[in-house]
This record gives structure tokens, sequence and C-alpha cells, in this order.
């Protein structure tokens, strides 16, 4: 009798090892439940993380570049464009200008005069986006170079890295009177919001 008894509570007895394995197995499913909740509770997170990104600050490691060149009927003759690859971010440097200038001077066997060189850096922060979209015409991020030299961007919300532009202008060199003449340019403010241009008065 007492070989019976001690015999029913063997751990190596069939029942009580299935009743073990069963709560092996319960504890199991819960453990992996857990693990998908918080699973999901992550991935939730990223993709909130992930949408508020596009409003950060982000350092500029590329910017495009437009050139323009007009002919000697002060007709823009021509637009190409390139998308110029930072040394450094947030910077430009003069000897990357002069590269882009000396490279692109020339247009089917014609050289061109550089006239000017305009950057348009957009610094808004997050909360001035709906200002700017309901009145642009009160923010200018414009700016022509003086002289060729390093010059510093700065940092735009991720969302309008794409925005921000380079423009080099030249114009066809006259040479009938011997001396190259300067076409006579207007400032131009350029609108972002409608994709048009604006004359300043």
């Amino acid at each position: 009798m007492d070989r019976d008894r001690y015999s029913d509570n063997d751990p190596n007895n069939e029942q009580y090892s299935d009743q073990n394995s069963d709560q092996n197995s319960d504890q199991n499913s819960s453990d992996t439940e857990d693990e998908i909740i918080d699973v999901n509770w992550i991935k939730d997170f990223e993709n909130e993380e992930r949408y508020y990104t596009m409003f950060y600050p982000e350092k500029a490691r590329s910017i495009k570049v437009d050139f323009l060149y007009v002919n000697k009927h002060k007709e823009i003759e021509k637009i190409s464009e390139k998308v110029l690859f930072l040394r450094t971010e947030n910077k430009i440097t003069k000897e990357e200008l002069i590269q882009l200038v000396k490279e692109n001077e020339r247009l089917d066997k014609i050289k061109y005069k550089l006239v000017s060189v305009l950057i348009y850096n957009i610094t808004l922060k997050h909360d001035e986006l709906r200002n700017f979209l309901h009145g642009s015409d009160k923010y200018d991020f414009m700016t022509s170079l003086k002289n060729i030299d390093d010059y510093d961007l700065q940092s735009s919300v991720n969302c309008l890295q794409s925005v921000n532009n380079m423009y080099i202008i030249y114009t066809e060199e006259d040479h009938n009177d011997g001396k190259p003449k300067m076409a006579n340019t207007k400032r131009v403010r350029f609108n972002i919001v409608d994709k048009k241009t604006r004359r300043r008065k």
C-alpha cells in the first residue's frame, strides 16, 4: 500500500507529468501574449515618432542647384539643375561654389558670364508653418551672395529640406563692341507656395 501511495505522487508518474506540462504550456502562452503586446506598443511608438520627426530641424547634407542661362536678348535660354552633395553639413564652401560656376559656365559651346548666385534657405520652425502657409509674403528666405565665399546654411525642418535651393544665373557675353555687357536684372521673389515668381516693386 505504501508503495502504491508513493507511486501516485511520484513526479515520474505519467499523470503528474501531464499536469505539469499543461501548467508550463499555459505559462509559456501567457509570456508569449505579453511579448506580443510589448512589441505592438513599441511599433506604435516608433510610428508616432517617425511622424513627428518630419518636423524636427535637420542639417543640410545636400542642396539642389538650378543654373539659369540668359541670352543676349535678356531671355532665359535654358535652365538645368543638379544636386550638390555638401562636403560639410550646413555649409557650401568657396571651393564648391567656384567648381560649380566654372563647370557650368558654357552651354552649347557658348561661354556665359556669372551674374548672380542666390540661395533660398528656409528656416521656419514647426510652429511657424501654419502662419507661413497663410501668409508667405511676410517671409523672405532668399539671400544674394555678394562674394564667392563660404556660406553657412541654417537647419531646416525635415519635411522642407527639399525646398532649399541655390540659383546660379549666367548671361551671355556680348562681344559686338569688344566689351562684355551685364544683363539688366531685377530682383525676383520666389513664392514657394504657389510656385510662381513675383517681381518686387
